[in-house]
């Protein structure tokens, strides 16, 4: 079970590290920085920053312009910033301690500390930019127009017009009588546009004045399709008709929608649309991007998930607003529209989250690796010292030898009269110790150089990094930072608690084991009573003969 337990947890992480890499990047939407002589370059209030590295000409914080799986966002960045552990502590057959669980708590509190608080801002700004996007085009999708009824009556006008103008098209009257065709098609339309903008016009008496007829003109009347008035008749009321069954639709279709209108083709004839996403689904995600804000402030449990206010009062916003839900995405007297400022704000809380995990990987990585320098330092320099022992005892030995030998001390030349006669000239070296170095020390302390050496340059690279994560002035190296922090996570190049733990015991051990070196050296060279070994034993009568023989002349 537990071990399920910490697969799904490093799942999870993996799974933030993928929205991360997707959402995070976006939100820096400035140039990127300059790239010279290897170094990355910005410019901040005027003056140019270095916030990385890079190769010909393309800086490799920002080669593949996203996040890693196993950058900052991902389970290897457990390692550097968190109070858990990644190791079992204690021994496995304590009662209290499961080791499934122990290991496990480097990664939950990761998560839950660090991880947790940014997704649920990526998530935050995701919902956002959704909700953004919903309600600008429920205020423009319908040609520029609005989604919903904004006014009814003018609305049904609109697709009136639209019917009237079909209607007396040659494509519905070409079988009317050509004779009167036109006068007929230009008498509806005079006469609807007489009603639709004067609606009391239909009131003004049109009755004949004089009661005479004739019989020809009733047998005139007989048919109405051969007359200009019964065809403007039969083709006003098919037009009304049409219109009549426009508006039924229409207000049904507002009601299902509760006020939305549906998505339809592109098609001219208002009776002819067809659906392609019903009206209530309009009013569904309407609804859904409004109350977002909302839930979200009505969901959040712990002080990470806590949205941002203006997405939080996005509702009230809709409902208290003068200009209401279509004045959300207008900009006033030079302010950016409501939707602006919220996405905005929801971006710059992504933004800032994400600084702060970098930065809490940051100063806990500076402490680690001051402390691995620290500890490589103290390595170095006990064998620097053991080194400097050793040459220095070498030197203490060829002077006793020399005294030992020589009646007096070597001239200019190095020559000296000889103890029991003759001359000899004196030829010291360092083979002795440096035989000692090169077989002892040396493999150890190039090795410590090395480490010490990087430890320097990612102290140094550390705080340039703190310096262009919490340059906010800069969002591009900012970005910048974060990438390449996250290639020194992924790819492991800095050093965690447990290397520099481990550094600090090496660094005990390489102090005890210098010491004993150089003293057991030490006691080898002048007290051995084999020349080759103790070639300091002043007291061996052998060592002195085999130096007097070597140097004479």
């Amino acid at each position: 079970m537990y071990e399920r337990a910490r697969r799904n947890n490093a799942l999870n992480i993996l799974s933030i590290a993928a929205l991360a890499s997707a959402l995070l990047i976006p939100m820096f939407s400035e140039a990127a920085p300059q790239c010279r002589d290897g170094i990355l370059y910005d410019t901040a209030n005027g003056q140019e920053i270095q916030v990385g590295t890079c190769a010909n000409g393309q800086a490799t914080a920002s080669a593949n312009n996203s996040l890693l799986r196993d950058g900052i966002f991902g389970c290897n960045a457990s390692k550097y910033a968190n109070i858990g552990t990644l190791t079992a502590v204690g021994g496995i057959y304590v009662p209290v301690n499961d080791a499934a669980v122990t290991i496990n708590t480097g990664y939950l509190v990761y998560k839950e500390c660090i991880l947790d608080g940014v997704v649920t801002k990526i998530s935050e700004a995701a919902r956002t930019e959704l909700a953004g996007n919903i309600l600008r085009q429920l205020t423009t999708a319908r040609q520029g127009r609005a989604m919903y009824v904004v006014n009814q009556e003018e609305e049904l006008m609109s697709g009136a017009d639209q019917i009237v103008l079909l209607g007396v098209d040659n494509a519905n009257i070409g079988s009317m009588c050509p004779a009167f065709k036109n006068q007929v098609r230009s008498a509806v339309v005079r006469n609807y546009l007489m009603t639709r903008n004067a609606p009391t016009a239909d009131l003004e008496c049109t009755a004949p004045q004089s009661e005479e007829t004739t019989w020809s003109s009733f047998y005139a009347l007989a048919d109405p399709a051969n007359t200009p008035v019964g065809a403007y008749y039969l083709l006003e009321n098919a037009i009304g008709d049409s219109i009549s069954t426009y508006a039924y639709n229409q207000r049904e279709q507002w009601g299902w929608g509760n006020g939305f209108y549906a998505v339809t083709d592109d098609v001219e004839n208002p009776l002819a649309k067809k659906v392609q996403t019903p009206s209530y689904l309009v009013a569904q995600g309407a609804g859904q991007a409004v109350t977002s804000g909302f839930r979200c402030l009505e969901g959040a449990d712990e002080l990470s998930e806590v949205c941002a206010p203006m997405f939080s009062g996005l509702s009230t916003q809709v409902i208290s607003s003068a200009t209401g839900l279509t004045g959300l995405s207008q900009a006033l007297n030079g302010i950016p529209s409501y939707i602006s400022q919220m996405v905005g704000d929801a971006s710059t809380a992504v933004r800032q989250e994400a600084v702060n995990a970098a930065l809490n990987i940051l100063v806990t990585s500076r402490q680690v690796e001051a402390l691995y320098k620290q500890a490589k330092e103290g390595i170095v320099n006990i064998l620097t010292n053991a080194i400097n022992k050793l040459r220095g005892a070498e030197k203490a030995c060829w002077d006793l030898i020399i005294e030992k030998v020589c009646v007096s001390k070597p001239g200019q030349d190095n020559r000296c009269p000889a103890v029991g006669g003759g001359t000899l000239h004196v030829r010291t070296s360092t083979e002795f110790s440096q035989a000692v170095i090169d077989a002892q020390i040396a493999p150890i302390a190039t090795i410590a150089a090395e480490d010490l050496k990087k430890a320097e340059a990612a102290v140094k690279k550390i705080e340039e990094l703190i310096t262009a994560v919490t340059n906010t002035s800069s969002a591009s190296g900012q970005r910048a930072a974060l990438e390449l922090l996250d290639q020194l996570v992924a790819n492991g190049l800095l050093h965690t608690s447990s290397q520099a733990q481990n550094a600090n015991k090496q660094f005990e051990d390489v102090t005890t084991s210098a010491n004993q070196l150089v003293e057991d050296t030490l006691k080898a060279w002048g007290d051995s009573t084999d020349p080759n070994v103790g070639w300091c034993n002043v007291n061996n009568n052998s060592v002195l003969n085999m130096w007097k023989d070597r140097w004479k002349i």
